[in-house]
């Protein structure tokens, strides 16, 4: 199976997050995208978090019967660190996974844990955020790994080798989790 991860807080799930997997399960001809909900981003503090229990059952209710799962690899891995649980998800396991990304944390990947193993070990498909094209293409990680990045023409080659990423410039959402809590 060909499946795509969308990692996040999901706090709460939005219409943003639903239309980034239906978009990509077209797009990629994926068989489901998975949401990977972390309890909590190493990135942000706690006290922005509405409760995990909650957050899920708002991600089950946006779901809906969209070919969308959610996947709670934390209980398992018992880390928050993106890597950790792609590499769980990878272990023994025979399906293609494809990191999927907003611009907005493509943009601040650099600081994320082992950002290098995550871009090595995973194709990336980055969705458009605000008009944020100059800031991905432009930015740390769009110039340090320019020379891999795919355009949609050649969408066939993401999953074939790594390092390898595609921006999807014509998608543009700007609803956040942030802006609606």
């Amino acid at each position: 199976m060909k499946i795509g991860i969308l990692g996040g807080s999901f706090n709460p799930a939005h219409e943003g997050h639903l239309k980034i997997s239906l978009t990509a399960i077209e797009l990629l001809n994926l068989d489901k995208v998975y949401w990977l909900i972390t309890k909590k981003n190493p990135l942000k503090t706690e006290s922005e978090y509405l409760p995990f229990e909650i957050r899920c059952k708002e991600a089950e209710k946006m779901i809906g019967t969209n070919n969308i799962e959610l996947n709670y690899t934390e209980q398992k891995t018992g880390s928050s660190y993106v890597i950790d649980n792609l590499r769980y998800l990878k272990t023994n396991n025979t399906d293609t996974f494809i990191f999927l990304m907003g611009a907005d944390s493509f943009i601040s990947l650099n600081k994320w844990k082992n950002y290098e193993s995550i871009l090595d070990e995973f194709p990336i498909v980055v969705f458009n955020r605000e008009n944020s094209e100059e800031e991905v293409t432009n930015g740390f990680i769009g110039n340090k790994y320019s020379k891999f990045r795919l355009n949609l023409s050649s969408i066939e080659l993401l999953d074939k080798k790594t390092p390898s990423w595609i921006f999807v410039q014509n998608f543009d959402e700007s609803i956040s989790s942030t802006k609606i809590r």
